[in-house]
């Protein structure tokens, strides 16, 4: 299966915009069982998801325990939350002024129907 979902775009949030989504991020499903094409497994989809944000470039090499997380960045009163088979929905907030000018990875934790976890990491949020 590939690593990485399509995680190419910038977003961008600062304290004078509105612009904080909800976002609508899309996992590719595999398109036949053999196919090493998509971020999902074919047939599976995801059940559910726990977004997570935090300060900087982190990568699956990182330890999350060690890192910074931006809890505030992702919007309390809009839970992520699974559309259809392969898309997540989220919300951002302005996290504060202590991250200004700072990047952020969102870390989505992907539960999959088949009992699969995996993460994926997508960059950047821009908090301006």
């Amino acid at each position: 299966m590939a690593t990485e979902f399509d995680n190419e775009t910038d977003i961008e949030c600062s304290y004078y915009m509105d612009l904080w989504g909800p976002y609508l991020f899309t996992f590719p499903i595999a398109t036949t069982a053999i196919a090493n094409d998509g971020a999902i497994a074919f047939g599976d989809t995801i059940n559910d998801v726990t977004v997570r944000a935090f300060q900087g470039n982190i990568t699956r090499k990182s330890t999350l325990a060690d890192e910074t997380e931006i809890a505030t960045l992702i919007d309390p009163d809009f839970a992520p939350d699974v559309l259809g088979t392969n898309q997540v929905r989220v919300k951002l907030q302005y996290p504060g002024i202590a991250y200004k000018s700072q990047k952020a990875t969102l870390v989505f934790e992907i539960d999959a129907a088949a009992g699969g976890k995996k993460d994926f990491y997508f960059q950047y949020v821009r908090i301006r």
